[in-house]
């Protein structure tokens, strides 16, 4: 993974879900950095789309779907 990878979050984790993150979403990784084995992704809000929610996910936590 790296930034601009497309990447799907793969778990339902209640962290997650306080910022609107949820099992399936896709987003972009906008960061270069793993920080502490996050990435900083990106993921249009499913609500009104005209928002986005930034939320750094677990390597692990996320699944590549294009690099």
């Amino acid at each position: 993974m790296k930034e601009y990878s497309v990447v799907e979050v793969i778990v339902e984790k209640e962290n997650y879900a306080k910022q609107g993150v949820h099992k399936g979403m896709k987003g972009i990784i906008l960061d270069p950095r793993n920080i502490d084995g996050c990435w900083l992704v990106v993921f249009p809000d499913p609500i009104i789309l005209a928002d986005e929610i930034w939320a750094p996910i677990r390597e692990e936590d996320l699944k590549l779907i294009n690099d």
